[in-house]
């Protein structure tokens, strides 16, 4: 268990949390270094805009 919880804190330390992922959302462990590599955000990673992963609506605020 020691070698996951490992390799998931390399993750996230050497850039993971750059890309908006945490220890609760983490991606498969296969994918951590083609993640990192490429530097793919969570919400790309999980198929989402940043607006829908975040649940922003870009009306908001608008007064037109």
């Amino acid at each position: 268990m020691s070698m996951i919880k490992d390799k998931a804190m390399d993750f996230l330390d050497n850039g993971g949390f750059d890309l908006d992922y945490d220890e609760f959302n983490l991606p498969k462990l296969d994918d951590m270094d083609t993640i990192l590599d490429n530097n793919i955000h969570i919400w790309e990673y999980r198929g989402m805009s940043e607006e829908e992963y975040y649940g922003i609506d870009k009306n908001e605020g608008r007064t037109d």
